[in-house]
This record gives structure tokens, C-alpha cells and sequence, in this order.
């Protein structure tokens, strides 16, 4: 599993900032050597307060958004209420978890914010859940933890909190040949929901 992982590549960071938390990850598809797409979207709105960012195979990355969305609506119906961020993390999880044998071929970022505060979580394949307030994830996730763990701050506003996600994907891009072609970042805000696109070259 660890091989495929590393033969698809990508770079995604997330962590939690002043009033909210922020997901970025790269655009470029590759397996191996090969470059299959300049233009991959790994990072997700789920909804207007939860967001997720994957490493790993597309398709899975892609099938994983939908069964997640399609779990935290189903959530939502049920009980008549939208589910605490920590309630959705444990959805993404079982929903992982219930793959074991053929498990889904993406590690996930998930963050959100709720009247409990921000979270951020990251998750493995088969649904391993541990929240942090910085997670790297990828191929290139040793390059940009690097900048997390020196630049990261709790009281980062919004403006702060973009640049270093740009700046930590960027760093990876430019020696992690499986990461590249731009950076695709989500921000969950107590002011509201954004997307955001940046070229590394600006």
C-alpha cells in the first residue's frame, strides 16, 4: 500500500488558525514517472464548514469525497442537526475503516469548524484518526513539515495562514518531482468559506 501511495505522489498540508483552519495541495497527477494530468484537484469542500485534502490515487481521493459527503448528509437528515466536526471525523474514519481489506489508496487531511472550535484531523487508509493543529501529508510532506514546524504559530491571522499554506506546498514542489503545477487551497473561516488557486510562480 505505502508503494502505490509513494508511485502517485502529492503534497497536502492543513492546520488550524485564528478563526479557522485552512487545507492546500498541489495540482499535479503522476504515477512513477509518468505525468498524467497538470490539473488534479486534492483538496475538497464538503460542506460549508468541513473540508478534506488528500494524498494518494485521484479516483479514490475523489471517491472518498463523495461517500464522505454523501455520509454527512445522510447524518444530517437523521438526526435533524449537522454533525460536530469531531462526529464527522469519526464518519471518515468508519467509512475508511469499513475498506480494510481493499482499502482506499489515499491518506487524508480533514479539517472543519464547529460551535466547539477548529479542528483539524489526519487519517490513514484503513481510518487511524489523530487531531493535530499542523498535519503534512504526501511525498512531499518531510519538505513542508518543515516549514509548519518552523513557522507555524497558533494566532496566525487569516492573510498569514494562506502564505504559509502556499508557502509550505511550494517548498515541497520544488524538489518533490511527484508534487507541482500550482496549489489549490480551502479556507474554512468563522466568516465564511473560500477557494482559493495560486501558481507557484507569482
Amino acid at each position: 500500500m505505502a508503494d502505490v501511495l509513494e508511485l502517485a505522489g502529492a503534497t497536502v498540508v492543513g492546520f488550524v488558525y485564528s478563526t479557522g483552519v485552512i487545507l492546500a495541495g498541489e495540482k499535479r497527477v503522476a504515477l512513477g514517472n509518468y505525468l498524467l494530468s497538470k490539473g488534479g484537484k486534492k483538496v475538497f469542500k464538503i460542506t460549508d464548514t468541513i473540508g478534506i485534502a488528500s494524498a494518494g490515487i485521484l479516483a479514490d481521493m475523489q471517491a472518498v469525497s463523495k461517500l464522505f459527503a454523501y455520509d454527512l448528509k445522510m447524518y444530517e437528515l437523521e438526526n435533524k442537526r449537522q454533525p460536530t466536526v469531531r462526529s464527522a471525523a469519526k464518519l471518515l474514519s468508519n467509512l475508511l475503516y469499513s475498506r480494510k481489506y481493499f482499502p482506499f489508496l489515499t491518506s487524508v487531511i480533514m479539517g472543519g469548524i464547529d460551535q466547539l472550535g477548529k479542528h483539524i484531523y489526519s487519517l490513514d487508509p484503513i481510518g487511524s484518526l489523530i487531531e493535530d493543529k499542523y498535519v503534512s501529508l504526501g511525498t512531499g510532506s518531510e519538505l513542508s513539515m518543515s516549514i509548519l514546524e518552523a513557522e507555524y504559530a497558533d494566532n496566525l491571522s487569516k492573510d498569514q495562514a494562506i502564505e504559509l499554506a502556499f508557502k509550505a506546498v511550494k517548498i515541497a514542489c520544488g524538489r518533490d518531482v511527484l508534487s507541482g503545477d500550482g496549489v489549490d487551497i480551502l479556507v474554512i473561516d468563522e466568516r465564511g468559506t473560500e477557494e482559493l488557486f495560486k501558481p507557484l510562480k507569482q
